[in-house]
């Protein structure tokens, strides 16, 4: 997962900078006039895949798996200063992992509602960000043996259960295309313990999640009032 990241970012340096060498024509030049203000309001929408990790462990085993889903959202982002904006957005989200046990195969698809908060650096059409994320467990499946339980009910998953709310990180890079598309790479860590269990398994186990996206979007200028 970290090496998909850290290709994307790359790659989207890539188109940065061949963005910028373009040949330079002399010509001549026009009267000086002012400078069109930087837009300081946007809202846009995005929409793209999920590729996860859910791990369970304590201090000598770890079960872990991995699946895909997809997300989609919403933001608002306001710019403070040229290279300076904070970014507030709203989605949908599904997490989780196909964890590979001894005897069993357990499908976890765990669909949330996240509030992912970027504090984002701009530079010319890059951005990269940085920030908290909070998710809530609206529904939670694991299925195994063709049976599906009940993620956040003890006394459908047992040992199984997790919680419905995580705090995690998010890190994040985009590139802006014309016209107001873009595209992002994010990476979302799971930072809180979200491991329940029904007091039949050892007290020190715990499980978290993890999740790297691709988003494409669009994004629009507010009307200025």
């Amino acid at each position: 997962m970290k090496k998909v990241f850290f290709s994307i970012v790359i790659i989207i340096l890539a188109v940065n900078l061949h963005a910028q060498q373009k040949p330079v024509h002399k010509a001549v030049q026009p009267q000086a006039q002012a400078k069109p203000k930087v837009s300081q309001t946007w809202l846009g929408i995005f929409a793209g895949p999920n590729f996860n990790d859910l791990d369970y462990y304590d201090k000598v085993t770890t079960i872990e798996g991995a699946n895909t889903s997809f997300h989609a959202g919403t933001f608002f982002q306001k710019n403070i200063t040229k290279y300076f904006a904070v970014q507030p957005a709203l989605l949908f989200s599904i997490r989780g992992g196909k964890i590979r046990d001894i005897d069993s195969t357990i499908n976890a698809s765990l669909m949330n509602i996240e509030l992912r908060i970027s504090f984002l650096y701009l530079y010319k059409q890059l951005q990269f960000g940085v920030g908290p994320n909070f998710g809530y467990g609206l529904s939670g499946k694991l299925k195994s043996n063709g049976m599906k339980r009940d993620a956040y009910n003890t006394s459908e998953s047992h040992e199984r259960t997790l919680k419905r709310f995580e705090f995690g990180g998010n890190f994040m890079v985009g590139y802006t295309f014309k016209k107001g598309v873009f595209i992002t790479a994010n990476f979302l860590p799971g930072f809180t313990n979200i491991y329940k269990g029904d007091g039949s398994a050892p007290i020190d186990v715990k499980a978290k999640t993890r999740s790297f996206r691709i988003s494409l979007g669009y994004s629009f200028e507010m009307a200025k009032k």
